[in-house]
This record gives structure tokens, C-alpha cells and sequence, in this order.
């Protein structure tokens, strides 16, 4: 069910149906296939033809892609089966719908710096993982990564030339060539130096090549440049790339100085393991995208501060609000007063001549009728709710409801006396206030007036007033709680990454620099902190060149102290 002259003939290779071609690597084509058992498309990698006669490197082909096949990791691409039929090894895989990152680059360029850091922690932590498993990938390149999920997903693949930590030295020396040789036939650019010159591979080679990765992701440019094999050997071992300040001159400072340490020559100068790399590479996302932290923290964390400074704002201005509007409401009522006061005064002005008037006729002659039209006159202003005028013997002769004319005056009872003086009263009545008053003539008292005056303009003013004076004090506590919480969030954000900088230097951790684009006190802050994070590395890696170096000459003491005893007594000479 297999053709031997080429994939492209293929329809069938075990129980896997053999679809369209997707990609071709170095030493095997990759098609689309299906798995009929499972009703699944799959990837599916054939080994090409010109190398399937050789029997070893069909052999690593298999065992290295067994033992990637027990890695499962979000992140990298999972390995369903291996085998082999009609003597064609294949690798079953996971089918992914994505872009191989040397695809998206030479559509797009370079990514941005939140992009870079987000893939690239992503890549990080799969090598972690898989460096933890005990399996050093060995060939990581733009075209062995997938982005999928709308560029928000890397997936790392194909780990055919992975080596296995802790295998039989012996046989790893006798297969080194042939790997070696897998490994330029497929990606010189991104070899490590050891890689280059065919030295012993750990998980820091990988390092290595993520940092060339991660520099082409910034730049959009290769790192090494060279055409030939010899050439690019050389440039790997011996070279630094074009600084990225050059290509990219708004890069972060801690994503240059992350991808400086990992293109370091010497493995022991880069990171420690990949997850450092990874916690390196989120940090720089969190301060791109500014939520350092936010995901851990809750609502009432966040914005407590702000939340205290409004409640106490709102309270102190609620107070304030309070005591005006019991100041304003007492103004009002007495200005309210006052203007009573003056109209029932001019009522009983106006009524005393016509009542003393009729008070000296006989009851048959007398003539109320001008006073009756002057009330009603009196009674259409609409803040005046209620007006009676009583003679001596407190008849009613005046009054805005008809209906009383000619009845007893009954004065009010059950009502708050406001104020009271020389035979006058205020009393505040249901909706308005009552103000009595002597009618005279002369001196002399001749009847009353009764007046009530509406309110209902006075409570409507004053609950405009305290409506417009609470708005007022809501406003403000929402103004000051928005400028607290924007103020919270632009110190504490850079004050929880000076935190997390200053505990990774208390855990010996000195392989990072902090990112930013400040020009203020607090960018001054990390500016000093990243000297001193320099200043202390450089200092460790001192110590631990004198420590190297004492450690050796002691070493060389005990193997031939002859020989030491000798330069001792030569060195004496010379000083004397």
C-alpha cells in the first residue's frame, strides 16, 4: 500500500491515509494524513528516500522521535506513533492550523516587543519542559515553530535530531558525526557554538539557538550572515550579531540584555535553564503590556486605596453638604418669614382704614364690599394660600374663601409657634406658615389678619440646592476616586516590578534588566537598579573566575606538588 519511488506517490502507509503534501524538511517530507481509527486528521512525516537506506539514521529517526513522543506540553506539538512501513519510518503527529514563524516573519517583518516576549515565553517554557524530561531539542529554528490561534500560540515540533540526556557516552560519541551532520544538512544558521564546532550538546544549546530565534522574531533580520558553512561556523563561535539597538532602536532594554545573555558563546555565561528564560520573557510581556501582577490580584486589592480615599471624601463632603443646606434651610425660612411678615403687614395697613371705618357706623350702613375686593385681590398671588380680616368681635368680614364671610374667626390651634411679639404670631401650618397680626388704626386695634403662605417654592428651592450641593459632592468623590485609581496604577505597576526585580537580586538572580521607557524619578530607579544588577553580575562572575582559578592551582598541587614546589622556589629567586 506504499509506493518506494516518493511520497508524492504515496496513498496509503499503515493504517494512515496519506492527504496533501504541508512542508518538507531537511531529512523528511511532512503531509496531511488521516487516521481512520480515530476519525482525526494527523501530520505525518516520511522519512525521504535517500536516507532510508542508511540504517542508523533510520534508526535515530525512530528512537529519538519514540522518546519526544512523551512529551506533552501545550506547546509542543504531541507525537501520536511512530513506526515503520515497507521500510518508510514515519511519525504520526498532532495537526496543527498554523504558520511556521519563518513564514510569518518574511510576510511581516519583525513583531512587536509583547508579541516576541508572549511566543517567546512560550517556546521557553516547551524547551523547559522537555529539557526536564530529559530531551535537548538540537534543532530549533523558525520553521520547527507553528503560530496558531490568530498569532497568540507558538507550538514547537519536530525533535527527529533531539538528543536524550543521560545515554551511553560510548554511543553518543559513535553517532556524533552522523547527528552533527543531520543537524547542518538542516540549520547551521541557528546552531549553538558547540554545535559549530562539533563540542559536547546540552539543554543550554537550545538556549543558544531560542536567542538567535528570538533576535530574528525583534529584528526581522537573520543574526549570523554568513553564506558558507565554514563562514557561519566561524561566525557562531567567534561573533556577536549586529546590535539590536541598531535594527530596532525603541526595543526594550531587558528583552535586549535577555536576548544578549542567551547568544553568550559560552553555556555557562547564558541562562540557567530555560525556565528562567521563560520568567525572563513574561516579565518583559507584563511590562509591555502594562498588567504586571493584575491577574493575581483582586477588585478590592486594586482599588482600595482608591476606594478609601472616596468614601472618606464622600463623607467629609456630605458633612459639609449637610451643614450648608441646614444653613442655607434656615436662611430661607427666615428670609420666607420675613417676606410673610411684610405682606400680612400690608394687609392689615390696607384693611385698617376701612375696618375703623365701619367699626363707628351702625351694622345697617356699614360697607364691607372694598375690603372683600381688596382681599381677593390680595388672595391671587398664588403664594398666598389662605387670607381672613376680622373686625373687633372677630366676624369675618374679608376673606379669600367666601364661605367664611360673616362666621366667627376660629384661630389655629396645634400648630408650631415660629415667633410671637406685641400681638402678633407665626406659625408654621401644614405646607406654608400662618402669620396673625393686629388690625389698628390709630393705635388703636380694630380686628385681626389671618395670613398663610405657601412653602411650596421654598422646599422646592431647597431641594434644588441640596440635589445641586449632593451632585456636586458626588462629582468630586468620583473625580478624586478616578484620579486616585489612575494614580495607584501608575505607581504601583513600576513599584511591584522594582519589587520583583529587587527579589530575584535577593535570590541570586541576576540574569535579567528591567524594561522601560520613563524619563522620570522612577526611571532613574531602574536605571541605577539595572547598573547595580551589572555591577553584581559582574562582580559573581569574578569571584567565580578567582574561584575557578584557585580550584585548578590546587588541583595541579596535589597531581605533581613536585612541580609547584619547583615554581615556588623559582619564583623566589626572581623577587630575590
Amino acid at each position: 500500500m506504499i509506493s518506494q519511488n516518493g511520497p508524492e506517490e504515496m496513498s496509503w502507509i499503515g493504517r494512515y491515509r496519506i492527504d496533501e503534501p504541508i512542508g518538507e524538511g531537511a531529512m523528511a517530507h511532512v503531509h496531511r494524513a488521516h487516521d481512520p481509527s480515530i476519525d482525526r486528521p494527523i501530520a505525518i512525516k516520511l522519512l525521504k528516500p535517500e536516507f532510508r537506506s542508511d540504517s542508523e539514521v533510520s534508526r535515530r529517526f525512530l528512537s529519538e522521535s519514540r522518546a519526544a513522543g512523551m512529551l506533552s506540553h501545550a506547546n509542543i506539538v504531541t507525537i501520536y506513533d511512530v513506526g515503520e512501513a515497507d521500510g518508510t519510518p514515519y511519525i504520526a503527529m498532532e495537526y496543527v492550523d498554523g504558520v511556521p514563524l519563518d513564514d510569518l516573519l518574511a510576510a511581516q517583518g519583525r513583531l512587536t516587543a509583547d508579541k516576541v516576549a508572549v511566543l517567546g515565553a512560550q517556546i521557553a517554557s516547551a524547551l523547559a519542559y522537555a529539557h526536564e524530561q530529559g530531551v535537548v531539542h538540537r534543532d530549533i529554528k523558525p520553521s520547527n515553530i507553528l503560530i496558531c490561534d490568530n498569532g497568540k500560540t507558538a507550538k514547537l515540533l519536530d525533535f527527529g535530531i533531539a538528543r536524550i540526556d543521560g545515554r551511553d557516552v560510548a554511543a553518543s560519541e559513535r553517532h556524533a558525526a552522523r547527528t552533527q551532520a543531520g543537524a547542518v544538512l538542516g540549520t547551521p544558521r541557528y546552531m549553538s557554538p558547540e554545535q559549530a564546532l562539533g563540542l559536547a550538546v546540552d539543554a543550554r544549546s537550545d538556549l543558544f539557538s531560542l536567542g538567535v530565534v528570538l533576535y530574528e522574531m525583534v529584528t526581522g533580520k537573520i543574526a549570523f550572515t554568513g553564506t558558507g558553512l565554514a563562514t557561519l561556523a566561524i561566525q557562531i563561535a567567534q561573533e556577536q550579531p549586529l546590535e539590536i539597538a541598531r535594527h530596532v532602536p525603541d526595543c526594550p532594554k531587558g528583552l535586549r540584555f535577555l536576548i544578549g545573555k542567551l547568544l553568550a558563546k559560552k553555556p555557562d555565561q547564558r541562562f540557567a535553564d530555560a525556565a528562567q528564560v521563560a520568567q525572563a520573557l513574561r516579565r518583559e510581556f507584563d511590562a509591555a503590556t502594562g498588567d504586571l501582577d493584575q491577574r493575581q490580584e483582586g477588585r478590592m486589592q486594586r482599588y482600595r486605596m482608591p476606594f478609601l480615599l472616596g468614601l472618606s471624601t464622600l463623607l467629609a463632603l456630605g458633612t459639609g453638604v449637610d451643614f450648608v443646606v441646614q444653613r442655607e434651610k434656615a436662611v430661607m425660612q427666615e428670609m420666607a418669614l420675613t417676606s410673610g411678615s411684610s405682606i400680612a403687614s400690608f394687609v392689615a395697613r390696607n384693611a385698617a382704614l376701612h375696618v375703623a371705618e365701619n367699626a363707628g357706623r351702625p351694622a345697617a350702613e356699614q360697607d364691607w364690599a372694598p375690603l372683600q375686593a381688596f382681599a381677593v385681590a390680595a388672595a391671587s398671588d398664588p403664594s398666598l394660600r389662605h387670607l381672613v380680616i376680622a373686625d373687633e368681635r372677630n366676624i369675618i368680614r374679608a376673606a379669600s374663601n367666601p364661605r367664611l364671610l360673616g362666621t366667627r374667626y376660629q384661630a389655629a390651634t396645634a400648630e408650631a409657634p415660629l415667633s410671637s411679639a406685641a400681638g402678633s404670631a407665626v406659625t408654621q401650618t401644614r405646607g406654608g406658615f400662618r402669620f396673625v397680626q393686629p388690625v389698628r388704626y390709630a393705635g388703636v386695634p380694630f380686628g385681626k389678619v389671618d395670613v398663610v403662605i405657601e412653602r411650596g417654592s421654598l422646599d422646592m428651592a431647597q431641594r434644588t440646592a441640596t440635589l445641586l450641593l449632593a451632585g456636586f459632592a458626588v462629582f468630586v468623590t468620583l473625580v478624586l476616586a478616578i484620579c486616585s485609581a489612575a494614580s495607584v496604577r501608575i505607581w504601583s505597576r513600576p513599584l511591584r516590578r522594582l519589587r520583583r526585580a529587587l527579589d530575584d537580586v535577593t535570590a541570586g538572580n541576576l540574569s535579567f534588566r528591567i524594561s522601560h521607557r520613563r524619563k522620570d524619578e522612577i526611571g532613574g530607579l531602574f536605571d541605577s537598579l539595572n547598573r547595580m544588577v551589572a555591577s553584581l553580575a559582574d562582580r559573581h562572575d569574578n569571584v567565580a573566575t578567582a574561584l575557578a582559578d584557585a580550584e585548578r592551582a590546587m588541583l595541579m598541587t596535589r597531581i605533581d606538588p613536585m612541580t609547584a614546589a619547583d615554581a615556588a622556589g623559582q619564583k623566589k629567586k626572581k623577587v630575590a
